[in-house]
């Protein structure tokens, strides 16, 4: 039986007005991402959790009275999900919140990389406006490859998109679809290497784990066509840096698209902040008025079932309810 409702600690500011749906005697404390003021946070019995916290068995002795972490997105590689289960605490996500923003942040990535617009900008801010070839002369993506690492809920709106806006051959990896599935979407399923060997754009639809740590590492980048663009948009530990960087400036490939990195955030002098061929953006894939409003409404009805002793939906650490751990 969950305690009643009385105070929450959401870890960052939220966009939308979602958490005036939560009983006006509930205390909310909102704070900064990153920052854990124990002063204000203890007694919090649920959180609401971005990226910006490790959440551990260290940070769970110091909330006793925390029983539910919801985080506001898809990944949960920040919560330690052992300890939380050890600890008896429930631990959810928001997988369909972001897919569509996430998904159409990949394509303008790719169609970025492609149609070398931060190029063209680039050189029209330098006072230019041409030549028109050379570094500006991009390619069409139509009838292109693009390769998938992933297809789930992200990886499969990318490929709706682009073999139907663009029809572009879809090539992916998943482990966990069959060939049926992917027939369905008009996606062919492929082994690892022959999606890395075969792609003109390669994008990564993967969780961080410690399978897929470094998984475009120097042999495998090494494995892509020469000229062909990598898209990361999933989790930054995916891809290892300093060889992403050395791959493209020998000129085996033509680019990268980056909306995480690791560490997270990079340095200020990091290259991949301003290098000419990668185009980098902030963590901000999902950052979209629309996708916010469909994230915090999820996660905060994920916090209201939890406590009218309702299971949650999209609960990741199922196992708290088998070891009678719950606070």
């Amino acid at each position: 039986m969950s305690a009643k409702l009385t105070r929450v600690w959401v870890e960052v500011p939220f966009f939308s007005d979602a958490l005036s749906r939560l009983p006006s005697d509930v205390e909310v404390y909102v704070g900064q991402l990153g920052v854990v003021d124990l002063d204000q946070v203890h007694g919090a019995q649920a959180a609401l959790a971005s990226s910006g916290v490790r959440y551990n068995a260290d940070l769970f002795r110091q909330l006793p009275n925390l029983q539910l972490v919801q985080r506001t997105g898809i990944g949960v590689d920040n919560v330690n999900l052992e300890d939380a289960t050890a600890h008896g605490v429930v631990v959810c996500n928001t997988p369909d919140g972001p897919t569509e923003s996430t998904a159409e942040h990949t394509v303008a990535m790719l169609l970025n990389l492609a149609k070398r617009i931060k190029q063209g900008n680039d050189n029209l801010a330098a006072g230019k406006f041409g030549p028109r070839s050379g570094p500006l002369m991009g390619m069409e993506v139509q009838g292109k490859t693009l390769g998938l690492v992933g297809l789930g809920r992200i990886g499969r709106r990318v490929a709706h998109m682009c073999r139907h806006g663009f029809e572009m051959r879809v090539l992916a990896y998943d482990p966990y679809v069959t060939p049926e599935q992917a027939a369905q979407m008009g996606v062919e399923l492929a082994d690892l290497d022959t999606v890395i060997s075969q792609a003109d754009f390669l994008s990564l639809h993967v969780p961080s784990t410690p399978e897929t740590y470094r998984l475009m590492n120097e042999k495998r980048l090494a494995q892509m066509k020469q000229g062909a663009y990598l898209l990361n948009i999933a989790r930054g530990p995916l891809v290892d840096p300093v060889a992403l960087v050395a791959a493209i400036d020998r000129g085996h490939l033509g680019g990268a698209g980056l909306d995480v990195f690791d560490p997270e955030p990079p340095e200020v002098g990091d290259v991949l902040r301003n290098h000419p061929l990668i185009v980098a953006t902030p963590h901000s894939a999902s950052v979209t008025l629309e996708g916010r409003v469909r994230i915090e409404s999820m996660a905060v009805e994920r916090v209201l079932a939890f406590f009218r002793d309702e299971r949650p939906d999209d609960v990741v650490n199922p196992a708290v309810w088998s070891v009678g751990t719950l606070r």
